[in-house]
């Protein structure tokens, strides 16, 4: 465990910030970051170039004092740039080095809250802003889970039923500061690249599809707050079923049966730390949400699947079925366009006799598609 662990994070913060500012005024932007501050320093470089190549022809007078003192400039700023970027990968490495370790000095609860020790300095904004910068690739002020925010206050927690500002008691408030201490901990492990439960759980969520729909479905329907809510089992349905409009039809009885599989592979003991919690009630009534930690793995491993890197298990299956059924589906309507035609003459030449035929032909088709998409499902073991 550290010592001094908020004196350490605020030293580290602060030359993380002295860093990232010279990076940005010496490429001549606000943050130093980005295309913008990118293709300022490959401007000047190009610049300098230019500069070095007109002095080494040859070119005289005024002009090349005028260049001289340009090109010493430019390289003075191409050093600063190069040795505040090394500088910033070294500090980078020690911050999530120090956050996996995460041991903040703090004081008794007080009943709303665990104010920071006054024998150690309060971790300052500049330290939840860096670790954000790291952890979401956007600098906030403080660090925000369903029932705590982190910041240069303290760590407060209120009550899951009244909200914020409200008293909660000591057993549950240690639980949520665990629960934040492992979040914390196992973010800055995996972006070290060492072992952490947050890329075995992403692991985990790419062998069961359905668990990583349910997950999702929690997750993105939270009330536009990124954070879930409770749903039940028929609600998780439904909101599944508008995800995949296109095969809630053709394979619902197997799609309601997955989901529910999915829900208890979530719920089973095999996690390391809960991504899912239950909550008391019968079976239809029973109603989920996603964990802290959950909603945390869940943006993790999207980004990281949505970057076209490893692919959980549905988009991938569920993307050849696709492109399969758009191929059955031009060849049909074809079918169906010479079938209708041949009905709609048969309807005004002898009572329909014709289209009642291709009626059924129609309806055979559509009964050999979904025998074989079953017998797909059959063979992938999707069922």
């Amino acid at each position: 465990m550290p010592d001094k662990f908020n004196e350490r994070a605020n030293a580290l913060a602060a030359e993380y910030w002295r860093l990232k500012g010279v990076g940005s005024t010496v490429a001549g932007t606000a943050d130093g970051t980005g295309t913008a501050a990118e293709k300022n320093a490959e401007n000047k470089l190009a610049d300098l170039e230019e500069i070095e190549k007109l002095l080494e022809q040859g070119v005289g007078g005024k002009l090349r004092a005028k260049l001289d003192a340009e090109a010493r400039r430019l390289r003075r700023e191409k050093e600063e740039r190069s040795s505040a970027s090394q500088g910033l990968v070294e500090v980078r490495k020690e911050l999530l080095e120090l956050t996996a370790e995460f041991a903040p000095n703090l004081d008794l609860f007080d009943g709303r809250s665990f104010p920071y020790d006054s024998e150690h300095e309060p971790i300052s904004e500049d330290y939840f802003s860096a670790i954000t910068d790291l952890f979401l690739g956007k600098p906030q002020p403080s660090v925000q889970l369903k029932n705590a925010v982190f910041s240069k206050d303290g760590v407060e927690i209120w009550s899951e039923t009244a909200g914020a500002g409200a008293s909660s008691s000591s057993s549950s408030a240690l639980k949520v500061l665990g629960d934040l201490i492992m979040l914390m901990q196992e973010t800055a492990k995996k972006l070290l690249g060492t072992e952490n439960s947050i890329d075995r759980a992403c692991k985990m969520l790419r062998q069961n599809e359905y668990a990583f729909i349910v997950l999702r479905t929690l997750v993105r329907d939270g009330k536009g707050n990124g954070a879930g809510r409770r749903l039940r089992m028929r609600q998780i349905k439904e909101i599944s079923y508008n995800e995949d409009k296109e095969y809630k039809e053709l394979v619902r009885n197997i799609y309601d049966k997955e989901l529910v599989k999915g829900v208890e592979y979530l719920l089973s003991g095999k996690w390391e730390h809960e991504l899912v919690r239950a909550h008391d009630g019968e079976y239809d009534d029973r109603e989920y949400e996603p964990t802290d930690f959950g909603v945390w793995v869940w943006r993790i491993c999207n980004a990281e699947f949505e970057s076209g890197g490893a692919r959980v298990g549905k988009r991938r299956v569920w993307g050849e079925r696709r492109e399969k059924g758009e191929r059955k589906e031009k060849g049909g309507r074809r079918e169906k366009k010479e079938k209708g035609e041949r009905g709609d003459r048969g309807e005004r030449g002898n009572k329909g006799e014709r289209g009642n035929k291709g009626e059924r032909e129609e309806k055979g088709e559509r009964k050999s598609i979904s025998m074989k998409i079953v017998k797909f499902l059959k063979k992938e073991k999707i069922k």
